[in-house]
This record gives structure tokens, C-alpha cells and sequence, in this order.
């Protein structure tokens, strides 16, 4: 059985203030999130293109003093793969009927 190891985050306040716009994101505002990924002409896991584009600062309930690009940025190499690796599972635990809404977004192209 394959257990991933445990990586300690260097930058919490950071890592954690990204993480709380992910979560906005993908939580109570998934439909705006998806809309605007789609606006934008990109797949929901294009990572870095949505942080360039703003995307996560453009939704209701984003507080934010500085971008997320420039947050993530901030980051060390393993915390921006701790948070991309976070980001990336969320965008799989979005409902179902959301995902099928717009499965253009998830294709691998």
C-alpha cells in the first residue's frame, strides 16, 4: 500500500492565506469559479494560468491583500507543489453534476 510521505510546510501564513482562496473557490463558489475558468479559455487544472489570470481573486468572497500568483510565488518549491497537490484534489471533490456541467474544463487535451 502507498502511503505519501508527510512534507512539513515552510511558509504557513502564506500557504494558509492561499489555501483559505482555494477553498472559497471551490467551496460555496465552484459554479462562478468553473464560469470564470471557462471564460478565461482555460482547464480548471492549469494551475498557473487561473493564478495569472486572477481568477480566485475575482470571486465573492475573496479578502485578499496581495494575488495569489504573487502569494504563490512567495512560496518554496514544496510548498507550491503541497499546494497545487491541494488544489488539484479539490478540483476533484467539486459535485458531480458541476463537473459534468462543464467536462470541457476537465478533458486532457
Amino acid at each position: 500500500m502507498f502511503t505519501q510521505a508527510q512534507i512539513e510546510v515552510q511558509n504557513k501564513q502564506v500557504f494558509a492565506e492561499l489555501q483559505r482562496a482555494i477553498e472559497n473557490a471551490l467551496g460555496l463558489y465552484s459554479n462562478e469559479f468553473l464560469h470564470s475558468v471557462k471564460r478565461f479559455g482555460l482547464r480548471v487544472r492549469e494551475f498557473e494560468g487561473i493564478l495569472r489570470e486572477r481568477v480566485f481573486e475575482q470571486l465573492p468572497g475573496a479578502a485578499l491583500a496581495r494575488s495569489c500568483e504573487e502569494l504563490f510565488s512567495e512560496l518554496s518549491l514544496s510548498d507550491q507543489g503541497l499546494i497545487r497537490e491541494f488544489y488539484l484534489t479539490r478540483i476533484e471533490e467539486i459535485p458531480a453534476a458541476l463537473r459534468a456541467k462543464y467536462a470541457k474544463l476537465y478533458r486532457y487535451e
